[in-house]
């Protein structure tokens, strides 16, 4: 009514009792030196408090801005229908204006609450509390003491939000219900109806946190009752982890505090039991920092600290062309809030702590949000206090960047921490996501990625996608109970996961390194384009899958597939269906050639052509080799027959001894499937040691492609697969090794060498020995180095005096200069090790000047940091340490 009143009056010219109405100008706020009896259009004569900016209803194109290095603390209300509108920073100094969602509480006393001990305070926040126009109370949400988020009071207790100390849901505790029970709650000994009204705050499956009101507990049981919790799947299912918080009586432990809403009361125990009339401490209350509501269109946001606001730092709802940049964001629940709003830019802010998402755009399906950009962004630590992104009730992720509508920019983007995903595509897609760099995703959560596709048409270029942990730890219950014990999800950690049925993305020249599960997962994918990724030390690198439906016209091509590690694969194919094509890709794994799997079938990659010309013609295997551990001392061999000499004996299988193979040294054991079923050869039983290492050596030639399943089984009750590993074998002799360490001491060690009625039906087998070894596990990412360049620039890297050779086969040395936003990998072969290195001073004729080309890559210490007078070259000469470190200098090299 307000605003409708208001355009009536700008129409007609009648003249009202409003608030002030101010002509375009720039106006000034400082907390420190304004007096909101001031004209505050000068830094002069500026007003001291948001509440006297807000009272003025600025003309279109004007500029309010706040005194640096100033906290002030309220909502920024623009009043809606005004364009053109500035709210930044003025004065001196790098350090922002400071707009706090939170006041201070000050007038501390002792508590006399009989429940709490001698070391709580509590102070009266009534003067804080008001209601909005619907009658609600705002509330003291999270509570800050010296800038440090401190622990809603809670059972069990922890020393920092941060932290875990999780209770877990009993077996059969009646998922699928609104509750759940927990023996451990019984030994707390709290009586019946003590946990009514407190939080419940519970992972109820892999990707969710949940907070719900605990309407009821029955202290027989331990039975927590929350309406809403069984929610759909029948959630939740035992041993996922929660806590319970939000009751008073719980303020036992140093840095916790509450709120009671009844007596407008906050209680705080201050950590190393501090009088927090000594401290800084403050409440979050206010829900957002800058509402830019209902076309405020051409606004802008900028050089301001948003910190504490319980919904968001900025909301940007319906007004297009708003800018919002240099900005900081800490410890809100949301950074920055888009709603339906087109050509957006958010670039150059830095984010650390929101509670659930740094950047969320959310738009329908079909809204086209133009050319709106989120850019050059730095968002560390989203979501990473567990269970805080809903205060009261509600669904947790922690997502770094989320966006939806249709068409959304992002790019070059740091993410770093996020609890759940890093990046988050939905809704209508069509998104370029584009040179960001995500490292540790899913930090408390599982399955996802750096980056989730659940929309079409999108494009992924240019991202490096790192270090995606997929959380697992003791709140990670059960996946399904069919079995005792339950099966417990594994690490989902992916660089690109994906939801299923999607088409039409395009993902190209990424670097997607060290993801402990899937580097790249396209589930039931139609027409998407997998093309120039350098794909490394991922388990598996590429998955298409069929779980929802067949996966048809994808391309994969161009890209380095590079495992490493003997188990990880580089590209896995479910189902007979035909995925689309691959070619001109080049596969490299130092430690197995078992690269492709097929349904359930493994291939190295001559076999994969083999058996499907269609895929790979132009592709080709790196051929490296390193060795997985440096066997330090090796004892004895377990096996009884090992060279096969003059006899198969101590071997059962249908094998036979054959001493004519001239690939193999002398006599050796053929092994011929018999036409159906497994084929196991088998040598004879040994004992095992726990934790003991130990190291198979095998060499094997067959008459066609195939693979061999090894396993390492303890049979002393029943079969337990220890180890399986696969192995290639075609034509041509293969030397291998494989490195065990057993988890079971027994004397029934069994291995077991099986093949298929699909592989060839006759390979050999000689030089058979498991030994018991002392080794140590060799760095892979030190013999093959990914180095990645994640800036904008050409960027030189020096390669310290090793040498490498690249993925043809050429020597490298001294440096390489990599593209903007582009990676490499290179082969490690040694230290160089020259008698003599030429150095050059940047400085020429007389002065001095340091050291600065360096063409060997030689570490030079301390040396090439000291000044020389010379104008000439400097040359050193001394004998390298270890091939890397040169000492002493002579010529005309002269320290000044």
């Amino acid at each position: 009514m307000f605003k409708k009143l208001l355009s009536l009056c700008r129409l007609t010219g009648l003249v009202l009792a409003l608030p002030t109405i101010a002509h375009s100008a720039t106006y000034y706020v400082s907390s420190s030196s304004g007096d909101d009896a001031n004209d505050g259009t000068s830094s002069t004569t500026p007003w001291q408090t948001i509440d006297k900016a807000n009272s003025v209803n600025f003309a279109a194109n004007s500029t309010l801005l706040f005194k640096r290095g100033d906290v002030f603390r309220g909502t920024i209300s623009t009043k809606g229908y005004v364009i053109g509108t500035t709210i930044g920073a003025y004065g001196a100094g790098n350090n922002p204006a400071v707009i706090a969602g939170s006041v201070q509480i000050t007038g501390w006393t002792k508590t006399t609450h009989s429940a709490l001990g001698s070391k709580v305070y509590e102070a009266d926040v009534s003067a804080f509390i008001t209601q909005n126009s619907k009658g609600i109370e705002n509330k003291i949400q999270h509570l800050f003491v010296n800038g440090e988020l401190m622990t809603i009071a809670r059972y069990p207790n922890v020393d920092s939000p941060a932290d875990k100390n999780w209770l877990n849901v009993d077996a059969g505790a009646g998922a699928g219900t609104d509750a759940f029970t927990d023996q451990a709650l019984v030994a707390y000994g709290k009586p019946g109806g003590y946990w009514k009204g407190a939080t419940l705050r519970i992972r109820t499956y892999s990707w969710y946190y949940k907070v719900f009101e605990v309407t009821g507990y029955a202290a027989s049981n331990g039975k927590i009752t929350a309406a809403g919790l069984g929610g759909g799947g029948g959630f939740p299912l035992e041993e996922w982890g929660y806590f319970l918080d939000g009751k008073l009586e719980e303020l036992d432990h140093p840095g916790e505090w509450y709120y009671d809403a009844d007596t407008k009361k906050v209680y705080l125990h201050a950590k190393n039991g501090a009088n927090p009339n000594n401290l800084l401490v403050e409440g979050s209350t206010y829900g957002t920092g800058v509402n830019v509501y209902w076309h405020e269109d051409n606004s802008t946001v900028e050089n301001l600290t948003f910190r504490h606001f319980t919904n968001a730092g900025v909301n940007v709802n319906s007004s297009d062309n708003v800018i919002v940049r240099n900005c900081q964001f800490e410890y809100n629940t949301v950074g920055v809030k888009l709603w339906n709003t087109a050509d957006v830019l958010v670039a150059s802010n830095t984010f650390n702590h929101q509670l659930n998402t740094a950047i969320t755009f959310n738009s329908p399906t079909d809204f086209d949000v133009a050319g709106s950009t989120l850019e050059k962004n730095q968002i560390t630590n989203t979501g990473m206090f567990p269970l805080y992104c809903s205060r009261y009730k509600g669904v947790c992720y922690g997502i770094g960047i989320g966006v939806s509508g249709k068409g959304v920019t992002v790019s070059q983007n740091i993410i770093e921490n996020t609890g759940w995903n890093g990046i988050n595509l939905k809704a209508g897609g069509h998104h370029i996501i584009e040179n960001n760099v995500v490292r540790n995703a899913l930090s408390l959560l599982n399955d996802g990625g750096a980056i989730s596709i659940a929309s079409d048409g999108n494009i992924i270029r240019g991202n490096f996608l790192f270090d995606t942990i997929g959380n697992v730890d003791e709140s990670n219950g059960c996946g399904t109970t069919n079995n005792t014990p339950c099966f417990k999800h594994p690490t989902y950690g992916m660089g690109i996961g994906s939801d299923s049925k999607f088409r039409d993305n395009v993902i190209e020249d990424n670097t997607i390194a060290n993801n402990p599960d899937m580097g790249i997962r396209l589930n039931s994918f139609i027409n998407t384009t997998v093309r120039n990724n350098i794909v490394y030390n991922n388990d598996p690198q590429i998955v298409i899958q069929d779980k929802k439906g067949s996966s048809r016209n994808n391309v994969v091509e161009g890209n380095i597939i590079y495992p490493l590690h003997p188990d990880q694969i580089g590209i896995s194919l479910t189902n007979d269906t035909n995925h689309g094509t691959f070619d001109n890709n080049v596969y490299c794994n130092p430690y197995n050639e078992v690269v492709f799997i097929r349904g359930s079938k493994k291939y190295s990659l001559a076999h994969w052509k083999d058996e499907f010309p269609t895929y790979d013609n132009n592709s080709k295997w790196c051929g490296f080799h390193h060795e997985e551990y440096s066997v330090s001392n090796v004892g004895a061999d377990l096996i009884l027959n090992s060279t096969f000499d003059t006899d198969v004996s101590n071997w059962s299988g249908n094998r036979f001894f054959d001493a004519n193979n001239p690939d193999m040294d002398g006599g050796s054991l053929k092994a011929v499937h018999p036409g159906t079923g497994n084929f196991n050869i088998i040598p004879n039983a040994f004992d095992l040691v726990e934790n003991q290492l130990y190291r198979l050596k095998f060499s094997v030639i067959g008459n066609d492609f195939g693979r061999i399943r090894l396993r390492i089984n303890d049979t002393s009750g029943g079969t337990n697969i220890l180890k399986t590993r696969y192995f290639a074998y075609d034509e041509n002799r293969k030397d291998y090794e494989m490195f065990f360490q057993s988890s079971v001491t027994t004397d029934s060690g069994k291995i077991l060498f099986t093949t298929q009625n699909y592989d060839a039906d006759t390979y050999w087998l000689d030089n058979v020995t498991f030994d018991l070894v002392d080794a140590t596990l060799n760095d892979a990412t030190k013999k093959s180095v990914l180095f990645s360049n994640t800036t904008a620039n050409p960027k030189t890297f020096s390669l310290e005096g090793k040498t490498y050779l690249d993925l043809d086969g050429n020597t490298v040395t001294g440096s390489i200069t990599l593209a903007a936003f582009s990676s490499q990998i290179l082969i490690f072969t040694g230290n160089t090790s020259p008698s003599q290195v030429t150095l050059t001073v940047n400085k020429t004729g007389t002065g001095s000047g340091k050291v600065t080309s360096n063409p060997a890559g030689i570490d030079c210490g301390a040396d090439c940091d000291q000044s020389y007078t010379s104008g000439t070259a400097i040359t050193l000469t001394a004998a390298p340490d270890g091939g890397s470190t040169f000492a002493g200098f002579s010529g005309d090299a002269n320290c000044s």
